[in-house]
């Protein structure tokens, strides 16, 4: 893993790479050329830079090393005129013991009027000991360069100073590194520059480097001073040259990079392999403090699994050798990248180690993601975005606040939480006086004690702040003793603020009007005072001392002072009094935490007192502050740790103690709020691109606006496809999935489709009543808005004209009866006393559909319904489980009574309902003797007789009329969907006709039998021209194929009788014993004898004689692979499959026939009931283009 210089600049390390990769299609190439051009022309541009300051780097330092060992020393006359007092050469001195870069021009003048001659000893100490920046090097470099070509001694006594300076004793550690990284750049500059003498400032300094790298072998301590002399000195002394700049002179046409002409390569080969030695150390200690760093990881990381925290020490420890190794590693590839040697390969597990901490990692391991406190941001908003209005008050200073007192432990571990909750109860705290909060009219009084003091005049507010901040802060120019009333009036009206604009408002109307130190004190009395039974101002008085906490730090501290105190005295009390106060201060302390007004470490040091003794009152206390804070403190990183300890001794203590079902209950609810059982994730379902569409469609895209343009696009899918058609079925059969009111749209598409797809929409509807009967017969809660969403389908459908009325009243029937027991003593799992599920089910199918049973067939079996219906009502209020009381049904829910009545009122305006069970069942009584006659007589009858036996009873007359009518003509019911009732008598006479003529049931056949006949149509004009031609035609054709001449088959000619009745031989007898059908054609063949001797195949032969022409027949046998048999076969296999031809196209025909004919039968009795003499002319009706009526446009 090498980072070289070129990864930390973003510049890429294989251009040519990425030039080779850049043209895979020509619509890329042109952003990739572009790209790379400004890649390239970045790099020559970075090159040229390098170069450009190499060289003159390069020319500087030759010129400066010429004009050392060239110069021209001047004479004593020289120094003669020089300046050589004391005072001002020792001041000389002085300033070059603390020398910068600043003071070089200012030294070099005092040094031309200065003569040094008698204190170059001095200055050559004061140089080489001088503590300078590794920036000022080249000023020092420049000074010494002018003392040099100055004062002759100045050589010796200045090497003699440095050999003093740079002596290393030999396993001696360094004591100041930091100063010999910089005394060794500048030794080697002063040698380069010609200052010092070559030939031994080479020595000193190669000396010095071989002790620095023998020392530093193994913990590499010295490894900043080797790098920092690479970096700056090693070009001259070791020819080194970083890897980038080579490979971009390589890349634009081998470019050529100046070298110093200091030294000769031969020379510089010695360091180079000696500092190449000091890297693979290096290498080898990288690895060994990789695989410390990586030992250490995995023990945090079993610590933490296991204990759930980690020590500071060691946690201290793991960072700073993280922080370490990141150092490391990065001089290290900085080296790697100037010796151009490449750093081994890290372990695998090194993504760990990358700049940062090893504890965030982990951290962030245990949360499981990212953690967000708030859940929501309506909730994140309340707590963190508060109004400042610090900018906008006049004379406001910022608070002084004491960073000590709000900042949070650095140690947030259980031993720390015992040690402050030892100190904090060994304090004595004063009797609460506010353990039972007074009621209102008490704490006005309290308040109004504390206002003995007359506060100072409120701050008048400006008109521009008072227009900007709600139109609050407005305060009357009245005299002081107005302004104590005022205040009260505040304090009073803060109850009432509760919403977050209310609250905010107020807090900004204290701030401009009332921010003073006697008005806090009674604010913050008043806020803790607060009644103990209004636990939802708790949030909003946080949130009020949270914004002026802003400005004002005194409230704040106070009330969360207080709290702790008022918690901690109700802790050691340990009474079973006033449990509502003790609820409010702990929900008070979760509050202020939330809006950071009390410190985590304090609010888990309260939780952490109330587990010390888990029981009575501390239970709901305990339970009270995690329900407030406890996801707050359980997904904050510094508290999440400790939470989850918390949290986990409460579950155990609750197991392990036995505690009141309320209280486990609570318990077990609060845990699982914070920490909610892990759910098994279930994988996204994939599925094809069609599903989707037509999901998308019917489920997201349907809606009563669009309905038309659903069905256009259903039409255009593969219906031949049993997959795709299966899947749009299924999804159409599913009206649970979509919003309740937009089940009827779901009814109007399938409508629409039934013009195009009528089988589809046949099992749409039979899945329907699957899916309702299956409801019935499974009892489940579960299922239950899925049972009242296809209820509502059903109706739908039925409004839309797919479904007929036998059907829902059948569906009605099944809800009130199927698996329903009214004898006593006798319980249905099916349909239990205490479920009145099937109630809501009839009324919302009623509800939906009810009203449109207009014709009076349909209206008078629904009243029958509506009798057994009753009965089943008052079945089930009857019940002892909503009548425990003796003639009171008051435990029955009055939703249910509500619905019941409301769905009857909408279907029967008029109906009477019964009152009791009783008259229910005679209802049922009289019906039964109106409907069922016979039945009553037959009971009777087995009643009187002696025997249990009784004659076989014959089809009555009604049997007989209902078999006849259900042997003629039907015709399909026509439904009035106006809800309006605009047809008359006669116009539901006429439905009656059509509704008896469909109907099978028996209630329809005794109304037909006694009241209704059948009229004959009268044909139309046009009918009886058409007729006419027919018949025309028809007796044209018949005389046309009179006249034709009926021509022999000359193919099949009939075996003549006497041929026949010819005698056969006794071997064809015993040969052809089971051929008993006789003989066929002449020229076919008999197949169905298939014991023919040897598989011939009898022919007769019909010749003539040659006088008389007399016909004379001669039998002979063909074998069966024979060409006239295989002929004779072919032929009657091709005449067979000619005749089950025409039989079908003749079936069909018939079939085409009869649906023709009924078509017209009905066409016939809508004409004659739209003839009828006494209708009114009505309004041409409604028709929906795709053939499903808006029902919204004809309901209303």
């Amino acid at each position: 893993m090498v980072i070289n210089d070129a990864n930390k600049e973003g510049l890429p390390n294989d251009t040519s790479g990425s030039m080779e990769q850049a043209n895979p299609e020509a619509g890329e190439a042109v952003a990739t050329d572009s790209s790379t051009d400004e890649v390239e022309r970045q790099e020559r541009e970075e090159l040229n830079n390098f170069i450009t300051e190499l060289q003159a780097k390069i020319k500087a330092k030759s010129q400066l090393r010429t004009e050392n060992h060239n110069c021209e020393l001047p004479g004593e006359a020289f120094f003669a005129k020089l300046d050589s007092s004391l005072k001002r050469n020792t001041a000389f001195v002085k300033k070059l013991k603390q020398f910068t870069a600043t003071q070089l021009d200012a030294l070099l003048k005092d040094m031309s009027g200065l003569n040094l001659s008698k204190y170059i000893s001095e200055i050559c100490a004061a140089l080489s000991e001088a503590k300078i920046k590794i920036t000022d090097v080249p000023a020092v470099v420049t000074l010494c360069s002018r003392l040099h070509q100055t004062y002759v001694e100045f050589d010796g006594q200045f090497l003699e100073a440095w050999q003093k300076m740079l002596a290393l004793k030999p396993g001696e550690k360094i004591s100041n590194p930091s100063k010999l990284r910089v005394d060794l750049r500048l030794f080697a500059e002063l040698v380069s520059s010609g200052v010092i003498n070559g030939k031994q400032g080479l020595q000193l300094l190669g000396s010095v480097l071989i002790n620095v790298i023998s020392q530093d072998k193994e913990d590499h301590s010295n490894f900043s001073i080797i790098l920092s002399f690479c970096r700056h000195c090693g070009e001259e002394y070791a020819g080194l040259m970083p890897r980038k700049m080579q490979d971009l002179a390589a890349k634009y046409g081998g470019v050529k990079i100046p070298k110093s002409d200091f030294l000769a390569p031969d020379r510089q080969q010695n360091l180079r392999g000696l500092l190449k030695d000091y890297f693979k150390n290096l290498c080898k200690h990288l690895l060994s403090e990789q695989q410390e760093l990586l030992n250490m990881t995995k023990s945090i990381r079993r610590t933490m699994e296991s204990k759930g925290e980690i020590s500071n020490d060691k946690k201290e420890k793991c960072e700073l050798m993280q922080a370490n190794f990141d150092k490391l590693l990065s001089s290290a590839q900085t080296l790697s990248d100037l010796l151009d040697e490449p750093l081994p390969e890290l372990a695998t597990e090194s993504e760990i180690c990358n700049p940062g901490t090893v504890i965030e990692s982990m951290l962030e391991d245990a949360t499981m993601g990212e953690l967000d406190p708030w859940g929501d941001e309506e909730t994140k908003s309340f707590y963190t975005d508060l109004p400042d209005l610090r900018q906008y008050l006049p004379n406001f200073s910022a608070p002084k606040i004491d960073l000590d007192q709000n900042e949070e432990p650095a140690e947030m571990t259980e031993e720390a939480l015992d040690a402050d909750i030892d100190v904090e109860m060994d304090m004595d705290d004063p009797p609460s006086t506010a353990s039972d909060p007074p009621n209102e009219k008490d704490s006005a009084d309290v308040v109004a004690e504390l206002g003995n003091d007359d506060p100072t005049t409120p701050t008048p507010l400006p008109d521009k702040i008072a227009n900007a901040l709600m139109e609050v802060g407005r305060m009357s120019t009245g005299q002081m003793s107005h302004s104590k009333q005022h205040f009260d009036q505040f304090l009073n009206n803060l109850n009432n603020c509760v919403n977050k604009e209310l609250i905010d408002s107020a807090a900004i109307e204290f701030l401009l009007n009332f921010n003073t130190k006697n008005n806090r004190k009674k604010l913050t009395k008043s806020i803790f005072t607060v009644q103990r039974t209004r636990l939802d101002l708790l949030p909003f008085l946080s949130r009020f001392v949270a914004i002026v906490n802003l400005c004002n730090t005194d409230i704040a501290n106070d009330l969360s002072e207080m709290l702790r105190k008022e918690f901690k005295w109700h802790i050691r009390k340990k009474n079973q009094l006033n449990i509502e106060s003790k609820i409010k201060i702990v929900r008070f302390i979760g509050e202020m935490v939330k809006f950071g007004l009390c410190k985590k470490f304090d609010a888990l040091s309260c939780l952490k007192m109330l587990l010390r003794d888990f029981q009575h009152h501390q239970i709901e206390m305990a339970c009270a502050f995690i329900e407030v804070a406890g996801v707050y403190l359980y997904n904050c990183r510094d508290s999440r740790l400790l939470t989850n300890v918390f949290l986990d001794q409460m579950m155990r203590l609750k197991t392990a103690t036995a505690l009141d079902s309320r209280h486990a209950a609570q318990v077990e609810s609060v845990y699982y709020l914070v920490k909610p059982p892990d759910t098994i994730k279930q994988d996204a379902v994939v599925r094809p691109v069609i599903h989707e569409y037509i999901r998308h469609l019917i489920f997201e895209e349907l809606c009563k606006q669009n309905v038309d343009r659903c069905i256009k696009m259903l039409r255009r899918i593969n219906w031949d496809d049993p997959t795709i058609s299966s899947y749009a079925i299924k999804c159409m059969s599913k009206a649970y999935l979509l919003r309740f009111p937009l089940i009827r749209c779901l009814a109007d598409l399938v409508s629409g489709m039934s013009s195009y797809q009528e089988r589809a929409v046949t099992m749409v509807i039979d899945n329907v009543f699957e899916d309702i009967r299956a409801g019935l017969e499974i009892h489940s809660p579960k299922l239950a808005q899925r049972r009242i969403a296809m209820a509502k389908y059903l109706g739908e459908l039925y409004n839309y004209k797919l479904v007929e009325s036998t059907n829902i009243l059948n569906t009605l029937y099944s809800i009130i009866s199927l698996g329903v027991s009214t004898e006593e003593g006798v319980l249905s799992e099916l349909d239990p006393p205490d479920s009145l599920f099937r109630l809501k089910l009839a009324c919302v199918l009623l509800d939906t559909c009810g009203q449109y049973f207009t014709s009076s067939m349909s209206r008078k079996k629904l009243d029958y319904f509506l009798v057994f219906f009753q009965h089943y009502y008052w079945y089930k209020k009857s019940h002892p489980v909503f009548s425990k009381v003796e003639k009171t049904s008051d435990l029955f829910p009055i939703l249910v009574d509500h619905m019941y009545r409301d769905c009857l009122a909408n279907v029967r305006p008029k109906l009477k309902l019964y009152k009791s069970l009783e008259q229910a069942k005679e209802a049922i009584e009289k019906l039964k003797e109106e409907l069922y006659p016979q039945l009553k007589a037959g009971m009777q009858a087995q009643t009187e007789g002696d025997s249990g036996l009784e004659p076989i009873r014959e089809d009555s007359e009604f049997d007989d009329a209902l078999s006849d009518d259900s042997s003629s003509e039907r015709e399909p019911r026509v439904r009035a969907m106006d809800a309006g009732g605009d047809d008359d008598g006669n116009t539901e006479d006429a439905n009656n006709v059509n509704e008896m003529a469909n109907t099978t049931d028996w209630t329809e056949n005794e109304f037909m039998l006694e009241d209704c006949e059948l009229r004959v149509p009268q044909k139309s004009k046009e009918d009886l021209e058409f007729e006419q031609m027919f018949e025309k035609m028809a007796v044209d054709s018949y005389q046309e194929r009179i006249k034709e001449t009926v021509k022999p088959n000359t193919k099949d000619i009939p075996v003549p009788m006497m041929a026949r009745t010819s005698k056969k031989s006794y071997e064809q007898i015993a040969g052809i014993g089971s051929n008993s059908t006789g003989e066929k054609d002449t020229t076919r063949a008999n197949t169905s004898n298939t014991n023919t001797a040897a598989g011939a195949v009898p022919f007769v032969l019909m010749v003539r004689s040659g006088k008389g022409g007399k016909q004379q027949f001669k039998q002979f046998v063909a074998p069966s692979d024979s060409q006239l048999a295989i002929n004779l076969k072919l032929q009657e296999e091709k005449t067979r499959e000619e005749k089950e031809k025409v039989k079908r196209l003749t079936l069909n025909i018939t079939e085409r026939i009869e649906e023709e004919d009924y078509q017209e039968s009905l066409m016939q009795s809508q004409r004659s009931l739209s003839q009828t003499h006494y209708q009114r002319p009505s309004k041409p009706k409604f028709r929906h283009q795709k053939g499903a009526p808006d029902a919204d446009l004809i309901f209303n």
